[in-house]
């Protein structure tokens, strides 16, 4: 009885706030959509979890698809923002680029529930339009090519490597680590590690491979005959 007069109040409180109730609807998503991606999971689903009537998450979010944007572009703003900063570096060069990547390898991390998510929009084939909707990465890709193109220029990292293709490079080996650590640690035998101890064993033979990749070539010698 006590626990239903609570689930009420927190019905009515959450109608009489709306940043709470727009809060609450996120964070029930959030939950739902990880345990059973978008396809799985129903707007009474939400409504239920969140203690918030139907109509107001169509009234926060339109749509399922529109809320399930949401709730994979709150981490993802959280993260591009916060290296937006770093790029402004005008220095940048090998050693930003490896910064740079170890940060985005232990956000991903931190937030199982994104990994998770990029799992169902990969399995509806939906990754690449769900990233290019939102502004903020389209922003952030832009300036990172940029950055990478001027250390190119500048001989801070190897000329002749494709910008876009480096950042989709490492962008896809932090994802896909995270996605199959465990398919991965069994395949090989890892399952008396840790997951902190492979996520550690992983990054450093990723920052390696960046580390070759991006190091600029040595002057060409030039042979003078006798």
């Amino acid at each position: 009885m006590a626990a239903k007069r609570s689930h009420k109040k927190e019905r009515r409180s959450t109608r009489r706030d709306p940043e709470r109730t727009r809060a609450a609807i996120l964070r029930a998503a959030t939950a739902l959509f990880t345990r059973c991606g978008l396809n799985g999971t129903s707007l009474d689903d939400i409504s239920r979890e969140a203690g918030v009537n139907r109509g107001l998450i169509y009234h926060y979010f339109k749509t399922k698809e529109s809320l399930f944007d949401q709730v994979l572009a709150q981490p993802l703003n959280e993260y591009t923002r916060s290296q937006l900063e770093l790029l402004q570096k005008p220095d940048f060069d090998a050693l930003s680029l490896r910064d740079a990547t170890e940060s985005f390898f232990w956000f991903l991390s931190r937030h199982p529930e994104l990994v998770r998510l990029l799992s169902w929009t990969l399995a509806m084939r939906r990754l690449a339009l769900e990233l290019a909707q939102l502004e903020f990465t389209r922003l952030f890709f832009r300036a990172a090519v940029q950055r990478l193109d001027q250390a190119k220029a500048a001989g801070r990292i190897r000329a002749n490597i494709d910008s876009a293709h480096l950042l989709i490079t490492i962008i896809d080996l932090c994802v896909s680590w995270h996605m199959s650590r465990d398919e991965w640690a069994h395949k090989f035998g890892w399952t008396d590690k840790s997951t902190e101890e492979l996520d550690r064993e992983r990054l450093a033979a990723i920052l390696d491979f960046i580390d070759a990749a991006v190091r600029p070539l040595p002057p060409a010698v030039t042979e003078t005959g006798d």
